[in-house]
């Protein structure tokens, strides 16, 4: 008999996805960046890095797309939701900063905003990005993906991790203006 490893990662999901559509869903959405806190979530393994990679992707994926079927624009096409609109046509960047002179805000899609931040950088930085980027976004493995960009095969699974393990960790819904 195995032993209980808490909730499948279905259950989880379901949780996560009543938990957006709850009243409580504000509060929720600002205390959700400490999630993220790299000294409490470090992972284990690279199975679990990888995981963790694609569940912040997954977790900024807007869950309904339209507001309803009686809902039409004015193109004759069903209206979006303000949130799917920011997701698909917004910047990654975005925040809930309301002047330019807020000194602090928080991103609305910070796993998207880290990972812009990574692509504008050098080549190596770029080159992390893009394993970041095949392994959530596109689904690939993590030594494929290191492959991708040039790795090694003898330590693709080596570099992967260690990317993963220090996108993971600087990634923050947290941003900070400074002039």
């Amino acid at each position: 008999m195995k032993p209980y490893i808490g909730p499948s990662d279905s259950q989880a999901n379901a949780e996560a996805l009543a938990r957006r559509q709850s009243p409580h869903a504000a509060s929720y959405m600002q205390t959700r960046g400490s999630r993220w806190d790299w000294r409490q979530r470090d992972p284990s393994d690279l199975r679990e890095a990888v995981r963790m990679v694609r569940a912040a992707y997954g977790d900024e994926v807007p869950t309904k797309l339209h507001e309803g079927p009686d809902s039409i624009g004015n193109d004759g096409t069903p209206r979006m939701t303000a949130k799917a609109e920011g997701y698909i046509f917004g910047s990654p960047q975005g925040s809930d900063s309301t002047t330019p002179d807020d000194l602090v805000s928080y991103y609305h899609s910070p796993f998207r905003a880290h990972l812009a931040s990574y692509a504008r950088g050098g080549e190596g930085q770029r080159n992390r990005a893009a394993i970041v980027t095949h392994i959530a976004i596109g689904h690939q493995g993590p030594q494929e993906s290191a492959i991708a960009v040039g790795v090694p095969a003898w330590c693709a699974k080596l570099v992967a991790e260690d990317v993963l393990r220090a996108f993971l960790r600087s990634m923050s819904d947290l941003k900070v203006h400074v002039d």
